[in-house]
């Protein structure tokens, strides 16, 4: 089994790409959309990835987080799917946002007892419009049609929506989704904002990890893009409009901005013609595109402590540059070396060797990849070790990486785990929809999928340690620690 999988491990880069690019089907319509069409027969299911290249770092000061918002609000229907008394609910919608906007500048001025009678207006105005419409009409539709997995997330980078179908509703996915990027309701806006704050709650502030990432990101990027909460501050989000939203989604979402690609078992003839037909309705607009300045680069080690009541923390970072760089693709190799999986280096000098730390983790791109980000490493102390051995461990074995050749068959095992990840998403219906949307949107073009496995083969070992020594550097750094409060209180 060992001699099967090295040797199709080692067709990747030719043969299996070629026959995943035989199976692509591609189209840009009129308004800028692209659609791109996978064939794989395994089951009578497609998978179906909208992506637009709109997230986090899209977001105007004063609305951090709005983009997840208005992922939220993707699910809540269009004018026609939704709710069965259309007009009544949009004036009640209309009721709603002018008692938001009285709410907003009773509060601003500090008139509690104005606030007081907004409020119970306001809240009366929501549960009249929310009793005209459904709250989850999508979820409703979909899942009596069959659909696994209809979620939705958004990133610094982009935004995307995923199920899964049996093959003969391709006609359903299409009439629905061209309705909401067309006629989207943002019914239920303001219980949702309050579901986004408890969200935040759980994540960004009562969880130790959220609360280090937070601080760890706004260090690492200094007024940048990257260094803003995903998920916006408490502040952000209780003061967001359905207004506000709105505009975001109308800057910023539109056909030329988005890519659909289905995987499955599709007649590509028939299908194609079918998504074209109705996305090709989707009108055209002008959208906002986000300019970001170079970041000045960092000259010195940045160092933040986070005081909370849990277990030792550490997430170390360093500046690195995004794809298609190759220093990206150099840095995604060592990242198999360093921290994927219980052979990887970290992994045995600090759990397995050292036994200073009970978990150790890794990331090549993180938090993002459309802006210069980070190489991290992540791990928990294990007591009684301090956050500071762990330290000392990770510097080790980088200034090894640094001034120490990688053998060749390290060097092809790193390769392989590569190769492995490939064919794994390759073979996911789902996995290779997002891949491939990726690609489209971010990369130049959705067959950089297949040529990035070429790049990776190409590496040497002596590009690995030039690149280890130029970013592993402590002026390059930033260390985050989180650490529980002096006496345990």
């Amino acid at each position: 089994m060992l001699a099967v999988l090295v040797a199709v491990l080692a067709l990747l880069p030719g043969a299996l790409a070629q026959d995943l690019a035989s199976r692509v089907h591609y189209r840009v319509l009129d308004n800028g959309m692209r659609i791109i069409l996978v064939e794989q027969h395994a089951a009578p299911v497609v998978s179906f990835d909208l992506m637009f290249n709109v997230g986090g770092i899209d977001e105007p000061p004063g609305l951090g987080g709005i983009a997840h918002m208005v992922e939220h609000m993707a699910f809540k229907g269009t004018k026609t799917i939704g709710s069965d008394q259309p007009q009544q609910e949009a004036i009640a919608l209309t009721d709603v946002e002018i008692l938001a906007y009285a709410l907003k500048n009773a509060q601003a001025h500090g008139d509690a007892a104005l606030v007081k009678t907004l409020q119970s207006e306001f809240m009366a105005a929501r549960q009249h419009a929310h009793s005209l419409a459904s709250q989850a009409p999508l979820d409703d539709l979909f899942s009596v049609n069959g659909a696994v997995g209809l979620n939705a997330s958004t990133g610094y980078d982009y935004t995307h929506y995923v199920v899964s179908l049996p093959a003969n509703r391709v006609e359903l996915y299409a009439r629905v989704y061209a309705d909401v990027m067309s006629n989207a309701v943002f019914r239920s806006f303001y219980a949702e904002r309050d579901v986004v704050r408890e969200e935040r709650r759980q994540r960004s502030e009562d969880n130790p990890q959220g609360v280090l990432l937070e601080a760890f990101l706004a260090a690492a990027f200094e007024g940048q893009p990257y260094g803003r909460p995903l998920i916006g501050t408490a502040q952000d989000i209780e003061g967001y409009t359905a207004t506000e939203a709105h505009a975001f989604y109308q800057a910023f979402y539109a056909p030329d901005r988005a890519v659909l690609v289905a995987v499955g078992d599709l007649d590509p003839q028939t299908d194609m013609a079918t998504l074209v037909k109705y996305f090709s309705a989707v009108p055209d607009h002008t959208t906002l595109h986000t300019m970001f300045p170079p970041a000045p680069p960092q000259t010195a080690e940045r160092d933040v402590t986070v005081t909370f009541k849990a277990q030792p923390q550490l997430v170390i970072g360093y500046h690195k540059p995004t794809y298609p760089s190759r220093e990206s693709y150099v840095l995604d190799l060592i990242d198999e070396l360093l921290g994927q999986g219980r052979t990887s280096r970290l992994y045995k000098r600090l759990v397995l060797q050292d036994q200073v730390a009970s978990a150790v983790s890794t990331s090549s791109a993180f938090p993002g990849t459309r802006l210069p980000n980070l190489y991290i490493v992540y791990a928990l102390p294990q007591a009684p070790h301090t956050a500071a051995e762990v330290e000392a461990d990770i510097y080790d074995e980088l200034a090894k990486l640094a001034s120490q050749p990688v053998s060749a068959t390290e060097l092809e095992k790193a390769k392989n785990l590569m190769r492995a990840q490939e064919l794994r998403t390759w073979s996911s219906n789902a996995g290779l929809a997002e891949a491939l949307a990726f690609n489209e949107l971010f990369a130049g073009g959705w067959q950089h999928l297949m040529s990035d496995l070429q790049t990776y083969d190409s590496i040497t070992a002596a590009e690995i340690q030039a690149v280890a020594k130029q970013v592993f550097t402590a002026q390059n750094r930033t260390v985050a620690v989180l650490e529980p409060p002096q006496g345990g209180n």
